[in-house]
């Protein structure tokens, strides 16, 4: 970490107290100029850190402020170098990090917006995304190793999102197949995973999941509030940003059948009536399983069938 990462890590764990310049800088062996660069900058940044003559410097509540820096704060230490961006506003987050992997991105970089004007879902939906109520994010991947397991990919980013969500809250977000995430009834996250070829190389050159969750969205659009709903209590974004990231990854290196019975333990529809269109053809089923593919097993009048795309419903009340 730089001067400036390493302040704001200081001031963060200080709990509000005054810090002298002259420790700051015997702490990180830089010169007192040093010091006061670094905290000019976290000020430009919007961080509020008070300087009083003889007192030292204290950071202020800055609240629930979102920058690559205090994202970094929270990410474990193997995840301390990943390239973070964090933007006021964007169209969409998948859009910019295509843009910026097709310029050479480095796997695990994440691109951070406080508001989408262009946010995007599954099957050209949209996705509201007003400032500061939610986290929008997206994450590039391109390491070789991860395309092993490329189908599972979206299950580990909703597997990770409920994991990041019940450890920071406890609540007990589900996974409503494929991979939209369901608090009380209601969506809270909608996650797009979109990849890029090389078609000459004949390979995935990048795979860019964007992840968009509600934490405490209100006023939606007329039709949209009776579907969507937010995690309800508050929670830092960086944190939970960063809590994302680390259980994402983690998922990504487990194994297949570790990721496919959590998705299964996570399921909304598991015994649940569903409905669904199949080859132009209205379907009732019952859900009843999940199979190492991720492909949703259901049985009808018509006996078993197997999904591996598309759209379902299911009654939840």
């Amino acid at each position: 970490m730089g001067v400036k990462e390493e302040l704001l890590k200081i001031f963060e764990e200080s709990g509000g107290r005054e810090l002298s310049g002259q420790m700051l800088a015997d702490k990180l062996c830089v010169s007192r100029t040093a010091v006061w660069k670094g905290i000019s900058s976290l000020n430009s940044d919007g961080y509020r850190i008070e300087a009083g003559k003889g007192k030292g410097y204290r950071l202020l509540d800055s609240g629930d402020f979102l920058s690559a820096e205090r994202v970094r704060l929270h990410f474990p230490e193997e995840l301390r170098e990943n390239e973070i961006t964090v933007l006021k506003t964007v169209d969409s987050t998948n859009t910019y990090a295509k843009k910026q992997a097709a310029d050479g991105a480095k796997s695990g970089t994440v691109i951070i917006s406080e508001e989408q004007t262009g946010g995007r879902g599954r099957r050209g939906n949209s996705f509201f995304s007003p400032s500061g109520t939610g986290l929008y994010m997206s994450v590039i991947l391109r390491e070789a190793p991860v395309y092993c397991d490329t189908d599972l990919i979206t299950i580990c980013a909703g597997c990770g999102v409920c994991m990041a969500i019940e450890e920071l809250t406890e609540k007990k977000p589900l996974i409503k197949w494929v991979n939209d995430v369901y608090l009380d009834g209601k969506k809270i996250c909608g996650i797009l995973s979109e990849a890029t070829f090389d078609y000459e190389a004949k390979t995935i050159d990048s795979i860019v999941i964007g992840i968009g969750i509600n934490i405490t969205t209100a006023d939606f659009p007329d039709g949209l509030d009776k579907k969507a709903g937010v995690i309800g209590v508050p929670i830092e974004r960086a944190m939970l940003a960063a809590k994302v990231t680390e259980c994402f990854f983690k998922c990504l290196k487990r194994t297949r059948e570790e990721n496919i019975n959590d998705y299964k333990s996570l399921s909304l529809v598991l015994g649940r009536e569903v409905e669904f269109m199949k080859e132009g053809r209205f379907y009732k089923a019952k859900a009843i399983d999940i199979d190492m593919e991720g492909q949703l097993i259901v049985e009808s009048t018509d006996g078993v069938m197997k999904l591996n795309s598309g759209e379902i419903s299911v009654k939840l009340q």
